[in-house]
């Protein structure tokens, strides 16, 4: 008897020595970065991932019931509610670093600018040709339009320079679609029917627009407003938008920022108004005549002559 008293202590030396007791079969919590999935292409490779983990959750839970004996042989069942440390490590795991909506690169569209264009704005657009880190993606539906400012710094800036300091972020370039200075003028960002990069989580269905100044110091200029309003309600009539508190909004009222700061914001449920004047009063003979206009054939006169027709309407 006292012989097998000895083989057992002798024993449990050795387990514990190896590290072979119970529960040490979890993976290390050092491996627990390496299991995220980064770069998911697509939400079925995002359900694959997550019935591969339940998975090997329950295969973790049924090791760890096995392990469990008690002292007349017979397995104790685990705890109900209980979870062990593998499943624990294996279900944050299984959560991606950057997830994405449904519609995510793989389910969506590469943004074409010769099939994808949208309509061509009534209004003068500064062209900017910018290029991009990333190919962009076209926006599956647009259904609301959000008002930002630059902030800091303040004063005027051009959407170049935003666009060299969003490429310096580490970013694929602009965020917004349009940028509006000081003196009213509009400068494209991206094309207006890709997917922006302006209000997080609401990307995949917004316009991006953005006004120069901050505005929590600054007042917006009368030129800008009266640009903003032209061109915001030209996109609610493209994608048949209903001006209201739900469709043009501030990026605070989708985010946590001050952004378009307090004296532009305060200037959005009038801005709403006078979009919804504008639509109401536009002229549907210039629209049947935009829509029949090929500008490429049109001598720079013509076209400057269609644009000021368009801006009386506005």
């Amino acid at each position: 008897m006292k012989t097998k008293k000895m083989i057992s202590a002798l024993a449990l030396t050795v387990c514990l020595a190896l590290g072979m007791t119970t529960g040490s079969f979890a993976s290390p919590v050092s491996e627990e970065g390496a299991a995220y999935t980064t770069g998911v292409a697509s939400v079925d490779q995002h359900m694959d991932a997550a019935a591969k983990a339940r998975a090997k959750a329950a295969k973790a839970s049924k090791k760890d019931g096995k392990m469990k004996k008690d002292q007349s042989g017979k397995t104790e069942a685990a705890t109900p509610g209980t979870t062990s440390t593998a499943a624990r490590l294996t279900a944050v795991a299984s959560v991606p670093r950057s997830a994405k909506p449904a519609g995510a690169r793989g389910v969506m569209r590469n943004y074409n600018p010769v099939t994808d264009a949208a309509p061509a704005e009534p209004m003068a657009i500064k062209e900017t040709h910018f290029q991009f880190r990333e190919t962009l993606l076209l926006r599956p539906k647009t259904d609301m339009i959000v008002i930002h400012h630059v902030g800091i710094p303040d004063g005027d800036t051009s959407a170049a320079a935003i666009h060299r300091a969003h490429l310096a972020n580490g970013w694929a370039g602009i965020g917004y679609h349009y940028v509006i200075r000081k003196d009213g003028t509009i400068e494209r960002g991206r094309p207006l029917a890709t997917v922006g990069a302006h209000a997080e989580g609401q990307n995949y269905h917004t316009v991006g627009i953005n006004v120069t100044g901050n505005f929590e110091k600054e007042i917006p200029t009368p030129a800008q407003i009266h640009s903003l309003e032209g061109l915001v309600a030209w996109i609610c009539k493209t994608y048949s938008i209903v001006p209201g508190p739900s469709t043009i909004v501030g990026h605070r009222d989708v985010n946590s920022t001050d952004c378009p700061g307090r004296n532009l914001y305060s200037l959005l449920p009038q801005i709403r108004k006078d979009v919804a004047r504008k639509l109401n009063g536009m002229d549907s003979s210039y629209e049947d005549k935009l829509k029949k206009t090929n500008f490429l054939k049109m001598s720079r006169k013509e076209r400057e002559a269609i644009i000021m027709q368009g801006a009386s309407v506005l």
